[in-house]
């Protein structure tokens, strides 16, 4: 299976680069979830939970907003503002 390149930036530092079978972001219309080969896409985020899922475990973070950049490739960039 394919994964998702996933960077996570704050305005101070990379908090995650690495891989990922799936991404769950909290957008402005409700929480979305980002596979492999997902269609190229941008949006806003809200405050909420950010997670990255893997066969064997979740990693979670907390956010105050930002920016999701689905690029071709399966890469993921998420611009955020604070991570609590």
């Amino acid at each position: 299976m394919s994964k998702l390149q996933i960077s996570i930036i704050a305005k101070d530092k990379i908090v995650y680069k690495g891989e990922a079978e799936a991404v769950f972001v909290p957008t402005q219309m409700g929480i979305i979830e980002v596979l492999p080969e997902h269609t190229e896409l941008v949006s806003a985020l809200k405050a909420g939970d950010l997670i990255l899922r893997n066969k064997k475990e979740e990693k979670k973070f907390t956010i105050s907003g930002g920016v999701l950049e689905v690029r071709s490739n399966s890469n993921v960039i998420i611009l955020v503002d604070l991570v609590i």
